[in-house]
Parts: structure tokens; C-alpha cells; sequence
């Protein structure tokens, strides 16, 4: 996306970086669209936000990821993609390779590495195939039968364009249909829809976005990728101290728990709590 490229705020959708993390901020609803791709119970959220890039070494290209999270068992980053430069696979191989690094402390053993997901949401069919979804883990060719590696890795391209449906389920192939454009028609996509039509309508997400818009850009001048983190919306929404009540006084009105306010905006439970209460 070139400078000139970025959409109006009215023209959003879940389609773009921006309301993508913002979004999956919500706990619930990110639990929810891993558990549907992934098929497994996600554990215990924790947004990893202490690095709002990541770059593994000085002059070691930079990244910076749409939503990077992780459970008991695994690192998960999930992206959106709306067009298709070509590197796609590579730049999974890198994010893997990067997120290893930047979840395994020093000293710690090799087994001591967590499952590793690199997941894009593509809204275009990457290998042309016409499936809903490719998915990738390392094996031995040198076998009549499946010889996987079991590092741990698994790289995932979902294609919501694709007409092969009937094999998903129901809630993940009507997530599809809204990726389209189509009406909300579960629980979940509602509440995707009503949680991107609030958004829309408050002037603080608006600002927010015309900041990551500007700092979109310097990322890109310093050699960063394309891609927006949760990190990195998270540090444009906390501000000054007095915008965080602020935030916080609107988000205890949309009903989110203090819990939640707390880790989003890094006050304390109390001090969100007292603000609930005055």
C-alpha cells in the first residue's frame, strides 16, 4: 500500500490491517477465529506487545505484525492480505523465524520452543488451487508415507475467496462469506460487525487511525514491512495518562470489564475499577 493508498476511515472494513487489530483486541473474539482455523482450544491470551516492531538484530530486517499473541503452548500470528506480492511464504518463514527468537528467552532449552502458527488471511487464492485453505508443516520427501518433522511449525494461507466450501464449518464458512462483503449472520460475525460499527463512530478510533496512517509511514522510511501490529495501535491509543481515563471511561460505557481495559491500556485493574466507580 503506497502513501496515497490508505482508504478513507468511512471505507473500512475487516478486511483492513487497521480494524483487523483492533478488533482482535477483543480476547473473546480472537479465541474465537483461532479456535475456528486451528480447531483446538486456545488457552489463557497474551497479547505480545513489548516489541511494537520486531527486529531480531541490529541490521536484521524489521517487522512489524498485525495481531502476535500466545497461549500455554504456542505463538500465534495471524495476518490480513489483500494483495498478493509474491513473498508470502518467505515472509512466513521469517515472522516463524523471528517470533522463535522474540518468545524464547536466554538460557532456555531448544524444547522449550512453543508451537509456532503463522496464519494469513488472504482474500485471493495464493496457490491458485481454488481450496479454502493451505496448510504447511515440514516432512520428509524421501518416504512413501508422511515422515513429518515435528518442529513445531505450521504455516496457514486461508483463500476466503474460494467456492469449496462444504467441508468447513458452518461458522467458519459464514466467516468467509462476510469476509466477502456479505451480511453478518452468526453470533460472531455480528459481533464483529457491531464491534466495527461502534469503532466507526468514535472520534478517538478516527484520530487513532490517521496516526498509525502517519506512522505507517515512518515504519516503511525505516525499513519495515507493510503490516500493522497490536503493539503498535496500542502505543498510539495510550497517549498521555489523561487519555487512557479518557479511553478508559469510554470503553467501561461499551462494556468491556475492567480486566480487560487494564491490559489494553497498561493501567492497573484498581485505577479502572475506581474510574468504574466514580
Amino acid at each position: 500500500m503506497k502513501e496515497n493508498q490508505f482508504k478513507k476511515w468511512e471505507d473500512l472494513d475487516i478486511t483492513d490491517d487497521f480494524i483487523f487489530s483492533r478488533v482482535m483486541r477483543n480476547k473473546r473474539l480472537c479465541r474465537t477465529l483461532l479456535e475456528m482455523i486451528l480447531k483446538v482450544k486456545i488457552g489463557k491470551i497474551k497479547f505480545l506487545t513489548s516489541h511494537h516492531a520486531i527486529r531480531v538484530e541490529p541490521n536484521a530486517k524489521g517487522i512489524i505484525m498485525d495481531v502476535y499473541l500466545k497461549d500455554e503452548n504456542r505463538v500465534i500470528n495471524v495476518e490480513m492480505q489483500t494483495s498478493n506480492q509474491g513473498d508470502l511464504a518467505r515472509r512466513a518463514r521469517y515472522y516463524q523465524a523471528a517470533a522463535d527468537i522474540d518468545t524464547t528467552p536466554k538460557g532456555s532449552e531448544y524444547e522449550d520452543l512453543k508451537q509456532n502458527y503463522v496464519i494469513f488471511i488472504c482474500t485471493f487464492d495464493l496457490f491458485h488451487k481454488g481450496k479454502p485453505s493451505y496448510t504447511f508443516q515440514n516432512l520428509c520427501l524421501e518416504h512413501g508415507e508422511p515422515i513429518y518433522l515435528d518442529d513445531g511449525t505450521t504455516k496457514i494461507f486461508l483463500n476466503t475467496t474460494s467456492k469449496e466450501l462444504d467441508n468447513l464449518d458452518l461458522e467458519l464458512r459464514l466467516f468467509y462469506d462476510y469476509m466477502k462483503g456479505n451480511n453478518a449472520q452468526t453470533n460472531f460475525t455480528k459481533e464483529l460487525d457491531a464491534t466495527i460499527s461502534r469503532m466507526k463512530q468514535e472520534k478517538e478510533e478516527r484520530n487513532m487511525y490517521l496516526t498509525y496512517t502517519s506512522r505507517m509511514m515512518e515504519f516503511r522510511r525505516d525499513g519495515y514491512e507493510e503490516g500493522i501490529s497490536i503493539g503498535l495501535t496500542q502505543g498510539i491509543e495510550r497517549g498521555t495518562y489523561k487519555t487512557k481515563l479518557e479511553t478508559a471511561k469510554k470503553l467501561l460505557a461499551r462494556g468491556d470489564s475492567p480486566a480487560e481495559i487494564a491490559d489494553l491500556l497498561s493501567l492497573s485493574v484498581s485505577q479502572v475499577q475506581e474510574l468504574k466507580n466514580s
